[in-house]
């Protein structure tokens, strides 16, 4: 079944992809035309994929699925895809290429994730795991390379509504990067590139949702390392697209060490 379900993802991400590099999409993908179930304004380009993804999805499964736009849409088949359709919405906007697909499978939440499948689709970049298979980029097993804490490398999200922990934690790394998109960061934690991934915000208003990183998570934990919320505690998240968590999430344990 989890191979079945991994083929409709890969599937899915292709006519995505497709479909964002029409000319109608180019001409307006800024452009709000609404309101997700999250509560975030809905840009075309996040319509146009979501409604691309859902009609694939209904057609090939009876599977219910839970996305950023419409929320749940239940069907007869037990178990949620979780999606996000475009994971970093403004860098597509910006022309800066590293944004992705995001597409997983549960029975439950996020503990049960079965199958996590993330595509760059600017760069067409694929990452993949099935649980207790381990993880891939590309066919590659992960990681790519081993990782090197002595000389660490952070993805910390900053900015405004960052927590004033992060700005700390940048300090004490040799290089840091926030670059918008939290599946690909996290899968770039699973092949090595970078040490750890840290976003957190005060009072986890503006963290991050289930649709975020379902599929990074088993990407990250089949190839050996693991997410965590705030307090350095395994991370699980219900099928809610309202619940918000801070995310930490680290190859190697020794890395844990600057944290507490």
């Amino acid at each position: 079944m989890e191979k079945k379900i991994l083929a409709h993802f890969k599937s899915c991400a292709e006519k995505v992809e497709d479909a964002l590099r029409s000319e109608e999409v180019a001409k307006v993908k800024g452009d709000e035309v609404g309101m997700g179930a999250d509560g975030t304004p809905t840009k075309y380009i996040d319509q146009k994929a979501e409604k691309t993804a859902i009609d694939h999805f209904k057609k090939e499964t009876d599977l219910s699925i839970l996305s950023e736009e419409k929320g749940i849409i239940e069907q007869e088949d037990e178990g949620f895809i979780i999606m996000d359709p475009v994971d970093g919405t403004s860098n597509s906007l910006l022309n800066i290429p590293f944004y992705c697909i995001s597409l997983a499978f549960t029975p439950s939440d996020l503990s049960e994730v079965k199958v996590g499948y993330v595509k760059n689709l600017h760069t067409g970049t694929e990452y993949h795991a099935l649980e207790g298979k381990g993880s891939y980029k590309d066919g590659h097993p992960l990681p790519l390379k081993p990782d090197d804490v002595d000389r660490p490398n952070y993805s910390i999200y900053l900015g405004e509504r960052a927590h004033p922990e992060s700005f700390e934690l940048a300090s004490k790394a040799r290089r840091v990067r926030a670059l918008g998109s939290a599946a690909l960061e996290i899968c770039m934690v699973a092949e090595g590139a970078f040490d750890l991934y840290f976003h957190r915000t005060p009072g986890e208003k503006r963290s991050l949702r289930l649709i975020d990183i379902a599929a990074a998570t088993l990407i990250l934990r089949e190839a050996g390392g693991e997410v965590y919320d705030k307090d350095l505690k395994r991370l699980n998240m219900d099928i809610d697209t309202s619940q918000r968590k801070d995310v930490i999430a680290i190859y190697d344990d020794r890395v844990k060490e600057v944290l507490q």
